[in-house]
């Protein structure tokens, strides 16, 4: 686990489930007096996660939650052990799983395999820590805010967030999986999957201007509009790609070759790719995912 100052007041806490490295980040904003915290994690590395917000020497106010997929939340619940009254900002979809864990362990366990053992079953949070979004909210931690932005697609229950005054846009799952070494984003289509929703999703973050995307997978870039077109001309590749193949009664493993062809940055990352365990197998859910999507129609 390392804690790194990406920006004055922000903080990107490194976790590295499985010893898994460049995988799952969490950030941390600076409100002054507190401290805002944004995604949780998986619950493996729960307790990575709590040792990173003590060693910033400030009680945390608020933990605003992308949704509730296992690595994006499962950790969360460590912070309670911190003290305080800290409150969690979940979408009205996701809430009820935050005291009842297994809603979501339990399928995701399965779809996920062995990565989703590894993540381990979420971390129990109390129905009375939890605090409802709407779409558009806007919340103070100090001298720091915060706006919702319900962003579906990836999963119902999923939300984005601009940070002022840093204009740093957390994707949460909204905008893909990047591997900044090979400059490549996995979309992240992962059943269950709703395409329309996500492709709008995305023109909606664009029109909110950020300065910054931070991707809870992984890392934190300057030119944030700029790479979400990027991601917009690339979703347009996999949804052409994945209808014909599905029209054609292919396999994920077809479309996984005809992507390699088409997605021009798939093609230069595909080797770097195919040599990490974890990154690969989040791949190959989501071409799995956007192909079974047009297989249902």
């Amino acid at each position: 686990m390392r804690v790194v100052g990406v920006l004055d007041g922000l903080y990107r806490v490194d976790l590295e489930p499985g010893g898994f490295q460049n995988l799952v980040s969490v950030y941390v904003a600076d409100g002054g007096r507190s401290l805002a915290v944004f995604e949780g994690g998986p619950a493996a590395s729960g307790s990575d996660l709590a040792s990173a917000l003590r060693s910033l020497g400030k009680p945390v106010e608020a933990v605003f939650l992308t949704h509730v997929h296992i690595d994006h939340y499962g950790g969360a619940g460590a912070v309670l052990g911190l003290g305080g009254g800290v409150r969690f900002y979940v979408h009205p979809r996701g809430a009820r799983v935050l005291p009842n864990p297994d809603v979501i362990w339990i399928p995701a366990r399965a779809a996920m395999g062995w990565l989703g053992e590894l993540y381990g079953r979420p971390l129990e949070i109390p129905a009375d820590r939890s605090v409802e979004t709407r779409d558009g909210d806007r919340i103070a931690v100090g001298d720091i805010s915060v706006e919702v932005i319900h962003t579906p697609g990836h999963a119902s229950h999923h939300q984005s967030f601009l940070l002022e005054p840093w204009g740093v846009l957390f994707v949460g799952d909204a905008a893909g999986i990047y591997l900044r070494d090979l400059d490549y984003v996995i979309p992240t289509t992962m059943e269950p999957l709703r395409l329309d929703l996500y492709i709008e999703s995305v023109k909606k973050l664009m029109r909110r201007g950020p300065r910054y995307i931070a991707y809870t997978h992984y890392d934190l870039l300057p030119d944030a509009v700029s790479m979400l077109e990027r991601h917009l001309a690339q979703l347009e590749v996999w949804r052409r790609s994945a209808e014909e193949a599905a029209r054609e009664g292919l396999d994920a493993k077809d479309l996984e070759e005809m992507l390699v062809e088409r997605d021009q940055g798939l093609r230069r990352a595909y080797e770097g790719l195919r040599g990490r365990r974890a990154h690969y197998h989040l791949f190959q859910m989501a071409v799995e995912g956007i192909l079974n999507y047009f297989k249902k129609g």
